[in-house]
């Protein structure tokens, strides 16, 4: 029998992936991605651990990249104060990529999408000019630089 492997991807929706570039205490916006399969769809990577294969890992980094392509304007103007506008955004971009998926990279009997889930700080409201908000904002100003 054919041991069946889990694999987890992240997608970074803001594709920065260097670590070091991240502003201190933001947690990009992630699509976590988890597949199951078998070979030769799936490998195992120099530490005997799960991977997709080669070929398969090209094919999602090219979905990955015509997704945030696609998405980049509207990613953008997230984090307006139209609620309503922000959650669709997500909700069209995650229903997207799961139709991506569904259609250019699962493979029957050997690559099956297991979850789709999303983590990291997804702008989804956001009032500037709100009074306590600009109380907030002068308050801080006038902290005195002792540190």
């Amino acid at each position: 029998m054919t041991e069946i492997l889990t694999v987890i991807r992240d997608f970074t929706v803001y594709g920065n992936r260097d670590e070091d570039q991240v502003p201190y205490g933001l947690d990009l916006p992630k699509i976590s991605a988890q597949f199951v399969g078998v070979s030769p769809a799936m490998a195992f990577d120099v530490h005997n651990q799960p991977k997709l294969a080669r070929d398969k890992e090209r094919q999602l980094r090219k979905i990955e990249t015509a997704i945030r392509t696609e998405f980049e304007a509207d990613i953008a103007n997230m984090g307006s104060d139209d609620l309503n506008a922000n959650l669709a955004t997500m909700q069209h971009l995650l229903t997207t990529f799961k139709e991506r998926l569904e259609q250019d990279f699962l493979v029957k009997d050997q690559l099956d999408l297991e979850s789709l889930t999303t983590h990291g700080e997804w702008l989804a409201y956001w009032q500037e000019d709100a009074p306590m908000v600009k109380a907030k904002e002068q308050q801080q100003e006038n902290m005195p630089n002792d540190f």
